[in-house]
């Protein structure tokens, strides 16, 4: 018995194998009060006269109702039960119905049950502790309930027995009553487990099922029958699935199981109240109720995909067109039947008006609606060309992946995006939708976006797909400026060669054959080709050299123009490992000798004092005379183009320029980062 027990309780299979046998036993049971009836051998309408034992009887409008529950007055729902009782026991034939005879009607009933149960089953046992999937299968178990005795009924060939009747309508009410508390206590703790769950669960179904059993004993007030019970039923769902809404603020994954759970409900269940429940209530025909179970299959169908969470990140697409669609359909409907009834137009030009209507009218304002409720339309990659050619054209690598970071925030509006050093071998979608994980491309890291538009939303497959060709549009645009680059190289490489072979052989050979005068300015000449040189070819240095070099050419313009230059070499064996490249060889150049120029021609000093230090990747120069000061050089101008240009020279190098100018002379101060360290081997 034990072992038994064990099995039942860890076995799926079994679970639902109850189910299956619970459902087979309750559909041969149903089929065979189908066919126990008598084949009817008179039309059933109203007016005819049927002889009984108790002597003629005129066939009325109610013996004809397929449900007659929802009688407002109790003593006509017994008058209606007395009639069917007569009837049934003057049957027009004896002989029974065959699987032939059984309408469609009662078959679809049928189906609709053992569907609801068997989808609802199939969950609970593959999740039976679970509090949403035990209410889910007690709402299949409550349609199948209700199912059922309507298909019987509502089928009937002539009249059934008074009590069989009683029995069945009771049943089908009772399924109604389980239905409503079921799904009322589902949306209490699905997706989101709301305060005090249990005892409002508790409070409803005390309610639904003692207004039920009153009405089944025939002690509710007239207004109180079963429409009434399923609408405001129908409200309490409403209000529930309303209460989740604001629960699930900000959690994405569980509004997109309620935006699938509540479009199911209020499709299925609510279309079935419209076209049911509500026509009773304002006295007017109501669709069969053995074709408003048809609406049933939309609820366990959708709620059997939101209940395993199937394709869950596709939640919005899907919202949208299959809310849209219904609502085409349910107008189509609407329409057809208002045409009909109300202006009495014929049932064919009727269906075509309606059509035309729906589909010049509604379809396109559908797709406005669609297109103003939607929080983002999706764009082509290629709309986003400019952004991803900023990205591949950044002129370094960190620029590069900010720009990439900026442009995913752009698309995706995530509430976390982080650089990861996972590699991942292609764009996947994690965590039912909410993570995204890029794969590195163009040199830059691969990259992880959570809870996208600010945690409202879910990454589906066409972000996904989206993420994919953006970085493949980027991996393109690298591909072809590495193209373009190596074609600058190699163009740069040889006029690089040109200058070096040509111009500067002339230069040196001008430098041998001129005189003292003369040889400085080609010497000076030669350096700047030989700089411009290192530049095309992208040819580093070490701080050290350029240091030298520098610290050369200042000396020997000091000494010409009498200023006596003071260049202590007390900066540490670093500089010679430090590389650097052109651009910041020539932009300390270039500063010097602009500081230089403005010393001999305005300062007015004799001594120049500069200090060099390397301190956390950092180069620090300091430059300071003893002459009069910017302002007293330049009265009408304290900031010259030329201090303009350095600092201007400085920041593009990502350094600083700032100085200090008084009675006791001019201080610069130039800072700028170093990177690169030169080969030892």
């Amino acid at each position: 018995m034990s072992t038994s027990k064990t099995s039942f309780v860890h076995n799926p299979s079994l679970r639902f194998l109850l189910i299956v046998l619970i459902c087979t036993a309750c559909a041969l049971a149903a089929l065979h009060l189908a066919l126990e009836q008598p084949r009817s051998a008179l039309p059933q309408q109203e007016g005819i006269t049927v002889q009984t034992h108790q002597g003629p009887l005129i066939l009325e409008k109610t013996d004809l109702m397929p449900e007659p529950g929802d009688l407002s007055v109790h003593a006509e729902f017994r008058r209606f039960l007395e009639r069917q009782d007569i009837l049934s026991q003057n049957a027009p034939s004896k002989d029974l119905r065959t699987l032939s005879d059984v309408p469609l009607l009662f078959w679809i009933q049928l189906i609709v049950g053992l569907g609801a149960f068997l989808i609802s089953g199939w969950i609970w046992a593959l999740r039976p502790r679970d509090a949403a999937s035990t209410f889910f299968v007690f709402s299949g178990f409550s349609t199948f309930l209700s199912a059922l005795p309507s298909a019987v009924y509502t089928s009937r060939s002539w009249a059934l027995p008074a009590e069989r009747f009683h029995w069945l309508v009771h049943l089908n009410s009772w399924g109604a009553a389980l239905f409503g508390v079921s799904m009322i206590a589902l949306f209490l703790v699905y997706p989101h487990r709301l305060p005090r769950w249990k005892t409002l669960a508790s409070v409803q179904t005390v309610i639904f099922l003692a207004w039920a059993t009153l009405h089944s004993l025939q002690l509710t007030a007239p207004w109180a029958h079963l429409s009434v019970l399923i609408l405001t039923m129908m409200i309490c769902i409403l209000i529930a699935i309303g209460a989740q809404f604001f629960a699930t603020r900000g959690k994405a994954q569980e509004r997109a199981s309620l935006t699938w759970l509540g479009l199911a409900v209020l499709t299925g269940a609510g279309s079935f109240v419209a076209f049911n429940s509500l026509p009773l209530i304002l006295g007017m025909e109501p669709l069969n109720q053995g074709y408003a179970f048809l609406f049933f299959l939309i609820i366990y169908l959708g709620l059997a995909a939101g209940l395993t969470q199937y394709r869950l990140f596709d939640v919005g697409n899907w919202a949208f067109k299959f809310l849209f669609y219904s609502l085409g359909a349910m107008g189509l409907v609407l329409l057809d039947a208002g045409l009909i009834y109300m202006v009495g137009v014929d049932r064919l030009p009727a269906l075509g008006l309606a059509v035309l209507i729906v589909g010049f009218a509604y379809l396109p304002l559908r797709d406005s609606i669609q297109r103003f409720l939607r929080k983002r339309e999706l764009t082509t990659p290629y709309e986003f060309l400019p952004e991803a050619l900023n990205v591949v054209f950044a002129r370094s690598e960190h620029e590069r992946t900010e720009k990439w970071l900026s442009l995913l925030k752009k698309v995706y509006n995530p509430l976390e995006l982080q650089v990861v050093s996972e590699q991942p071998a292609m764009t996947e979608i994690l965590d039912s939708g909410l993570t995204l994980l890029i794969p590195a491309v163009a040199g830059m890291p691969a990259i992880r976006l959570k809870y996208p538009e600010a945690g409202q939303g879910l990454f589906s497959p066409s972000l996904r797909d989206f993420a994919t060709q953006m970085s493949a549009l980027v991996k393109q645009a690298d591909s072809s400026r590495e193209s373009y680059d190596r074609g600058v190289s190699e163009e740069r490489q040889r006029m690089a060669q040109d200058l070096h072979d040509d111009l500067g052989a002339r230069l040196l050979s001008a430098i041998y054959s001129s005189d003292e005068q003369h040889r400085p300015l080609f010497q000076s000449a030669l350096d700047d080709v030989r700089a411009i040189v290192s530049e095309m070819s992208k040819e580093e240095i070490s701080l050290a050299r350029a240091l030298a070099e520098t610290r050369h050419e200042v000396s020997r313009r000091l000494t010409e123009g009498k200023v006596y230059l003071d260049w202590p070499l007390n900066y540490s064996e670093d500089a010679e490992k430090i590389l650097i490249s052109f651009h910041k060889h020539k932009t300390l150049k270039s500063s010097l000798r602009e500081i230089v120029s403005n010393v001999l021609r305005h300062s007015q000093a004799s001594h120049l004092h500069i200090a060099v230090a390397l301190e956390s990747h950092r180069l620090h120069i300091t430059v300071h005379d003893n002459g009069v000061g910017i302002g007293a050089a330049a009265p009408s101008s304290r900031e010259g183009h030329g201090l303009q240009n350095i600092k201007r020279r400085w920041q593009d190098v990502g350094g600083s320029f700032d100085y200090e100018s008084g009675g006791s002379g001019t201080r610069i101060i130039l800072q700028m980062p170093l990177s690169g360290v030169a080969n030892q081997s």
